[in-house]
């Protein structure tokens, strides 16, 4: 494993306030581990630079990743 991947799956970790949010960060770094790697591969960790690099290359990103992203978002709007 990388040290973007590394660093990904601890900070998705680290920062879950609840259970379910934790259990989507676990799955979008899982499934978008690879796609870290390969485009944002020179991009240091820290004050949102990945995340700044995956929206601007959401056009590139794998499909399984495109579809964790997008449960993340949709578990983040229903109603708690």
């Amino acid at each position: 494993m990388g040290k973007i991947t590394i660093l990904l799956l601890g900070g998705a970790m680290l920062l879950a306030t609840t259970p379910a949010f934790a259990q989507e960060d676990l799955k979008i770094a899982r499934a978008c581990a690879g796609d870290i790697e390969r485009l944002c591969a020179g991009v240091p960790p820290g004050d949102g630079r990945i995340k700044a690099c995956m929206k601007a290359h959401i056009q590139e990103v794998s499909a399984p990743c495109f579809d964790a992203l997008l449960g993340a978002i949709a578990a983040e709007k229903e109603p708690g």
